[in-house]
């Protein structure tokens, strides 16, 4: 190919540009962000089983999400949404309705992640090729040491790696969900519960909600989530104001606020990384519309709990 050919600058092949990753219509992100805070707020109006099982769907969601944007398989996934599910099960049954009922859960959770991840690493090993897996005269030094040459697959062992983390941290961002119910369900708040757990989750899902249509608007990243979560605390204070049934406007204040100081931030780090995916294997809109609507609000609730818990009346 000649200097002045397609392709070429100054004779020097240059390489084509990393596709950008396909644009998120805004109707459709608004609409995620606002059926996921919405059912979650509808589900804890309407009481605990109501609200548990708009958390399972919200958290199977999220699991699916999660594992394809870190490319983990579907046992993985699977193991990731039923620790969520037995997660809220456990706090609905338990007698104290706390959220440390959910300790039990993430420590078989994680031996179950140890065994699945054993089991995926040795399947790997046996498919993995000999001659694939070293070079030629690799397997006679493999077999002085008594090792199969396959056995320390590179590959293998970066795979079985990356699906341990995806595992371990879905299964943390699923449980991280339940605080909404373990706030629903809590006996002995000073507060009204239904009305602390939709006062967190309306700070939250307003504080995501206003902070994107803001930079779609051209502001600055950084100060579209700041005015998100003034508005997102804002929104609990009307909560509060307009309840009749013992929530203060304080009570609303804090509640919305703790879930708004939490959700902004993380919707702002997801903004970033979504700024540089043109870099890397982009998962699809479907798998960024579900972060962008689930992820922030699941982050927001273990504070959304602790004020919840301990706020006074």
């Amino acid at each position: 190919m000649s200097a002045g050919d397609p392709g070429t600058t100054g004779g020097t092949p240059t390489r084509a540009a990393d596709p950008a990753p396909p644009r998120v219509p805004v109707v459709g992100l608004v609409a995620a962000i606002v059926l996921a805070a919405g059912l979650a707020i509808g589900g804890a109006a309407l009481g605990r089983w109501a609200l548990a099982g708009v958390l399972v769907v919200e958290q199977g969601a999220l699991a699916w999400a999660w594992g394809r944007s870190l490319h983990a398989s579907s046992g993985t996934t699977a193991l990731v949404a039923v620790a969520a599910a037995l997660a809220d099960l456990a706090v609905l049954v338990s007698h104290r309705h706390a959220y440390g009922s959910t300790a039990g859960v993430i420590g078989a959770a994680v031996a179950a992640v140890v065994l699945y991840q054993l089991g995926l690493r040795r399947a790997l090993t046996l498919r993995t090729p000999v001659t694939a897996a070293r070079p030629a005269v690799a397997p006679a030094a493999s077999a002085v040491a008594g090792t199969p040459a396959a056995a320390a697959s590179p590959a293998s062992a970066t795979r079985v790696s990356a699906e341990m983390i995806t595992a371990l941290s879905g299964v943390i961002l699923g449980v991280l969900l339940t605080g909404y119910l373990a706030v629903r369900t809590e006996d002995g708040a000073p507060n009204p519960t239904d009305l602390m757990a939709i006062a967190g989750l309306l700070g939250a899902g307003v504080a995501v909600l206003l902070a994107r249509l803001l930079g779609w608007a051209g502001l600055a990243a950084p100060a579209a989530t700041a005015v998100g979560v003034l508005v997102g605390a804002g929104a609990g204070a009307v909560l509060g104001v307009a309840a009749h049934d013992g929530l203060s406007l304080r009570a609303g204040l804090v509640a919305a606020a703790a879930g708004a100081v939490v959700a902004g931030p993380v919707d702002l780090v997801l903004v970033r990384a979504r700024a540089t995916a043109a870099s890397i294997a982009f998962p699809g809109v479907a798998v960024d519309l579900l972060l962008a609507a689930i992820l922030p609000l699941a982050c927001a609730a273990p504070l959304v709990y602790v004020v919840g818990r301990h706020l006074p009346a």
